[in-house]
């Protein structure tokens, strides 16, 4: 039972006063260690934005740390009036809020995500283990921490004792007035989209800064068809600048500089290459390098052409669009005077051409065909025209795109030789499980299709074949439910069936045929070109996330993503994770969750670590 009268009455009076006190110093307490927020985050480019970033700083952790000693110490304190007791919870209280901060700041600091369950669990698992450096530092300042909290409770009954409460005003009344300028002055820049303070919201832990929009278009102050306008064009500005490359490239240029050829037939999966589904580009393959592990970087065709082209990760896409910035391998191949023939099928008006990747071509001259089938046979007909009127005194590098297996095209009157095969396609239709056999033989007759198509190309290249590297591949590769999640398609999942995609190497002097077994990506491929084809001597890692694909390394791990999701493939798992920070491991066989087992910490610092590498500051 809890005692009452004037002397219980004064007794936690004089404990929530030194509560008060408590509050004040771990509220400095809190706001030293979120520190290291600010330097994660970065200063931003205004001094409104910086003003903002330091008020938010002050209001947003003085009001989290009152809230905290409001919802727990404040009513215990009525409940076990007894001050050992008071100072030993208060401790304990203070401890592991501040160690979860302090865990949080590692986990901002490292991936730009604050913690989740998912992420505390992953870490209370590698704390264990010895395989976890840098992390075992922050769960031994516990009892350090727990001994100074004890210390300091004890240090302020006694400092506090006969100290006038009028005293704490003026040392919370700027604490006040930071919390509620964080939220009104985020109400006006969410308004204004104020990029330099809207894109703060974030910075730190349970961070929800007010915003007002619908009230203000209610009234009539906001005009919400100009605000969406701005919005989108907001939207559409990078965050960060790209640096790349990191340093200027030295290179000494080979005599001869060889001619290249990159064919993409989008949508074509690594089973498909065999002597009976692709016999032409069988033979081929079997003349020459294969590589039979071999992953895409995307699961669609933006992510995946741009990381094939650039050897960045697709996160970097946005900021490359935005700022024109080609890749080095086009930027090198001009500054060697080669001679550019672009044919894709499907267009060409994704800005993903124009904007990144062929951006600085004096004359790109591309051709582009419709898609689908025909479309297809019409560009290869123009590669043909225009191979036929290239002059032996200079290099080329040719581009060919072909999007005919992303939407299962056949030319009319066409049925192929795998039956039964679904004759009528609906792409806006779901599929179904029954559709199985029939959807899949009329994929493998778009892929025989495409073979032929490939072998008439193969066939104009014999008069140039020992001046021309060849390089065949594919964006992405088609699912059709392998692992049984009712998956189908492409850009829907990071399993094996939509990113495993073929890749045929034809190289001058490697005259041996070779079949290649260690892990490879499309990151690889620029870097391969730019080093071993066109004298690049700077180091890998000053342009490329990739290697070359001749070094072997049985346990690398390679990266698929986009700008939001991202997939890491190491030996037989694979790390899912988002921006939101949420985690999962699977299984690379069955591509199903490993019960149980949670992903790799140094893993994911080490991934992290690849996607800021190229951040301007």
């Amino acid at each position: 039972m809890v005692e009452t009268g004037p002397q219980y009455r004064d007794h936690v009076s004089r404990l929530i006063g030194w509560g008060h006190w408590f509050v004040f110093f771990n509220i400095l307490l809190a706001m030293a260690v979120s520190v290291r927020y600010l330097f994660a985050a970065g200063l931003p480019d205004t001094l409104l934005g910086i003003g903002y970033m330091l008020v938010s700083w002050v209001g947003h952790f003085a009001f989290l740390t009152f809230c905290t000693y409001l919802l727990t110490l404040f009513p215990l304190t009525f409940l076990f009036p007894r001050l050992r007791a008071v100072q030993f919870l208060g401790a304990g209280l203070a401890t592991s809020a501040l160690t979860l901060l302090l865990v949080d700041t590692q986990v901002f600091s490292l991936f730009g995500f604050h913690l989740n369950p998912s992420v505390w669990r992953l870490l209370l698992d590698q704390a264990q283990a010895e395989s976890a450096p840098g992390w075992g530092w922050l769960f031994a300042w516990v009892p350090v921490l727990f001994l100074v909290e004890l210390w300091l409770g004890a240090w302020l009954w006694r400092w506090s004792r006969g100290r006038s409460r009028s005293l704490s005003r003026p040392l919370t009344l700027p604490l006040l007035v930071c919390f509620f300028l964080t939220h009104s002055v985020h109400i006006w820049a969410d308004a204004t989209l104020y990029t330099p303070i809207t894109l703060q919201k974030a910075n730190f832990p349970l961070s929800y800064p007010m915003t007002a929009k619908s009230f203000l278009i209610k009234q009539g102050w906001l005009d919400e068809e100009e605000y969406r306008e701005r919005s989108e064009r907001v939207a559409d500005k990078p965050q960060q600048r790209l640096n790349y490359p990191l340093r200027s490239l030295s290179v000494q240029p080979p005599e001869r500089a060889p001619n290249i050829l990159l064919v993409v037939t989008d949508g074509l999966r690594a089973d498909q290459l065999d002597a009976i589904t692709m016999p032409n580009l069988s033979r081929f393959a079997d003349r020459h390098l294969r590589f039979d592990n071999h992953l895409s970087a995307g699961n669609r065709p933006e992510p995946a052409l741009f990381s094939l082209f650039y050897s960045l990760p697709a996160h970097y896409r946005r900021e490359a669009e935005l700022e024109r910035t080609a890749p080095v391998l086009v930027d090198e191949l001009q500054r060697q005077d080669y001679r550019f023939g672009l044919f894709v099928s499907g267009g060409t008006d994704s800005a993903l051409y124009k904007d990144t990747i062929f951006t600085t071509l004096r004359n790109p001259g591309m051709q582009a065909a419709p898609g689908g089938a025909d479309g297809d046979r019409q560009i290869l007909s123009r590669f043909a025209g225009w191979l036929s009127e290239q002059p032996d005194d200079r290099p080329w590098f040719s581009y060919v795109y072909l999007d005919a297996l992303n939407t299962l095209s056949l030319p009319q009157g066409m049925s192929g030789p795998f039956q039964p095969s679904l004759k009528q396609l609906n792409p806006a239709a779901p599929f179904h499980s029954e559709q199985h056999d029939a959807l899949l033989n009329r994929y493998r007759n778009a892929v025989f299709y495409t073979d032929q198509l490939l072998g008439g190309l193969l066939g104009l290249l014999q008069g140039v074949e020992r001046d021309t590297i060849v390089v065949i591949t594919s964006g992405h590769g088609i699912e059709f439910n392998d692992s049984g999640n009712n998956t189908w398609g492409f850009g829907n999942a990071y399993s094996p069936a939509q990113l495993r995609v073929p890749l045929v190497v034809a190289w001058p002097g490697r005259t041996m045929p070779e079949r290649f077994t260690h892990p490879t990506s499309h990151l690889d491929l620029a870097p391969t070109l730019l080093q071993q084809a066109l004298g690049v001597r700077n180091p890998l890692r000053s342009y490329a996330s990739g290697q070359s694909l001749f070094s072997e390394r049985p346990n690398r791990w390679r990266l698929a993503s986009d700008e939001e999701e991202y997939a890491i493939y190491q030996n037989d798992d694979i790390t899912l994770f988002n921006r939101r920070g949420d985690l999962q491991l699977l299984s690379a066989g069955d591509y199903h969750e490993r019960e149980g087992s949670n992903p790799e910490l140094t893993l994911l610092m080490q991934v992290m670590n690849e996607l800021n590498r190229f951040q301007g500051k």
